[in-house]
């Protein structure tokens, strides 16, 4: 028999692979804020290009911080009824596969999904659409609530039993993004995507 020092550690090894080969796999870019050039590379904070007066100035209020042990986490100001936004940058919507989100939060009234595009009117489908280019026709079930300290919040894609109805809003999506609303200050950190197969997707 393994001595039990020795089983806790292999235990603790086995572990600290399976997250760091989570988080290798995950097909977001710069899930964890600590890009050296730029903390915010891979994420749209700037809604200008919308034209809703709501967020006109929300790139004002989104920032990078340190906060308790953590280097670099995204901090939400407050902003009115309106709250303060966030999304990944797109990637493709690929039949056949569900989505899981993870990621460490901490706030109050926090709303997180995945958000479903198609091609606006007009613009010619290509391979690396901005968010301005693209239409919400989806959304995922959302992972909502308050915490004074940070939590981990998992949500999927699908999530729940897909109706007609359900699958086909989902037949007109081409790309997801991650996406994160505040309600009041808060912050986000460790955000990771990893994709698994799943017939209930197949459509």
């Amino acid at each position: 028999m393994r001595p039990p020092l020795l089983l806790a550690t292999i235990s603790a090894l086995l572990v600290h692979a399976a997250l760091s080969d989570a988080q290798a796999q995950s097909i977001i870019e710069n899930g964890s804020f600590d890009d050296p050039a730029s903390p915010l590379k891979g994420w749209t904070i700037d809604y200008a290009f919308s034209g809703n007066s709501h967020y006109m100035d929300n790139k004002s209020k989104v920032s990078i911080a340190s906060e308790a042990a953590r280097k670099n986490v995204v901090q939400f100001a407050s902003a009115g009824d309106a709250g303060v936004k966030m999304e990944s940058k797109s990637f493709p919507l690929e039949p056949g596969f569900k989505y899981t989100c993870s990621l460490d939060i901490k706030g109050a009234g926090y709303r997180v999904y995945f958000a479903g595009y198609q091609f606006a009117p007009g613009v010619r489908p290509h391979e690396n659409p901005d968010l301005g280019e693209l239409r919400m026709v989806y959304q995922s079930k959302a992972a909502t609530g308050s915490s004074a300290e940070w939590k981990q919040e998992r949500f999927e894609l699908p999530g729940v039993t897909l109706s007609q109805q359900a699958i086909d809003h989902l037949k007109k999506v081409r790309y997801l993004t991650v996406y994160i609303w505040m309600a009041k200050p808060g912050f986000v950190d460790n955000v990771s995507v990893t994709k698994t197969a799943d017939p209930s997707m197949r459509f």
